[in-house]
């Protein structure tokens, strides 16, 4: 019985193990609070990754995700849409958009990702000032592809 719960709970484990491949410039911070990765260049850009619980995998999709955080983040919190697109990763497809934002009088920008997994929904960000990341998210993007 031990033998079985100690391969159940290494299974767990590896299995909420999550990482991006870094991209250049940007250096790594381990696990922090609410972020099972994040990455922050010397500009103050962000790069982060959070793993969320998908509790109706049925209904929770990738289109229902996607479409539901397009809507919170244009109808809730102010932010106009400038883009979107799809990628792809190791554990599934994706979605990212990029939002505009004036913050303080000053542009920004804010890049989602999101890919959907069963019970999981991963989800990454990418922020800064527009004149600064406005070059970087291709760069960002193809981060997001790196999910393993």
């Amino acid at each position: 019985m031990r033998t079985l719960t100690t391969i159940l709970l290494v299974a767990a484990l590896a299995s909420a193990c999550v990482s991006l491949r870094t991209p250049e410039g940007f250096a790594e911070r381990k696990r922090t609070g609410r972020y099972d990765y994040l990455a922050v260049s010397t500009d103050a850009s962000m790069l982060s990754l959070r793993v969320q619980p998908n509790e109706d995998k049925r209904q929770g999709t990738l289109d229902y995700w996607s479409d539901a955080s397009k809507k919170q983040l244009t109808l809730s919190r102010g932010y106009s849409l400038k883009e979107e697109g799809t990628f792809s990763t190791a554990k599934g497809p994706g979605r990212w958009f990029l939002f505009s934002k004036n913050w303080r009088g000053t542009d920004h920008l804010y890049l989602l990702g999101v890919v959907v997994k069963g019970r999981r929904i991963y989800v990454m960000e990418g922020g800064g000032e527009a004149g600064i990341l406005e070059g970087e998210v291709p760069r960002l993007v193809e981060a997001f592809g790196t999910l393993r």
